[in-house]
């Protein structure tokens, strides 16, 4: 059992001007934005505007991100975040009727997720740290870990319904979540902090400083 590097994905890079398409005529802005006005927001001309839309042009991924959040479409950006590997896709939506379904669904998946967490800290407490993995326990970690996974998708399935019934911008939760965190110092604030740390710990743990 290794580490991969390779990206997860269900979408080949070549379809990043249908998201970009899928964005703009599913716009989330309040607003009915034109090539033009797209473009002024994102520093583009309507004409690269036009031509992501249809086809004639393949933006970069950073371009890519700049279109679909001023578009202000959560699917859109979860569609670019999966072709990246950096999430998975977006729910069907004929599957997300409504926010208490979604709600329900978001109880169950915690319930799994619970039930998964209890079975993994039993397996950890009985097990000795020089054994070897078997693949029961392989299987064990991977259910774990699927089942943390459910409650992501859950998760933001809430988000998303919570936008587009009620108006509220995922960004907020966001936003909310990261000024409680970094208050409650959980979160790794700074990259040069964090190496100044583990450079401690490894000093005081009696190995050699790079």
């Amino acid at each position: 059992m290794g580490n991969s590097s390779t990206t997860v994905s269900l979408y080949s890079r070549s379809r990043i001007s249908d998201i970009c398409e899928y964005a703009f005529r599913n716009q989330r802005t309040g607003e009915q934005m034109t090539y033009e006005s797209l473009g002024k927001h994102i520093g583009r001309s309507a004409r690269w505007v036009s031509d992501v839309i249809n086809g004639r042009a393949t933006p970069s991924r950073e371009d890519a991100e700049d279109f679909v959040r001023t578009c202000a479409n959560h699917r859109a950006i979860r569609m670019l975040k999966h072709m990246y590997g950096d999430a998975p896709p977006p729910t069907d939506p004929r599957l997300m009727v409504s926010l208490t379904g979604t709600l329900y669904n978001l109880i169950k998946q915690c319930e799994d997720v619970l039930e998964a967490a209890k079975e993994t800290i039993e397996w950890e407490r009985s097990r000795r740290p020089w054994q070897s993995l078997t693949s029961s326990d392989e299987r064990t970690l991977t259910h774990l870990g699927k089942q943390i996974e459910d409650i992501f998708q859950a998760g933001d399935d809430v988000h998303i319904l919570m936008d587009e019934r009620y108006g509220i911008n995922p960004v907020v939760h966001q936003e909310n979540w990261l000024v409680e965190a970094r208050a409650q110092e959980i979160i790794v604030s700074d990259p040069r902090e964090l190496m100044r740390r583990e450079r401690q710990d490894l000093f005081f743990a009696g190995g050699t400083l790079l």
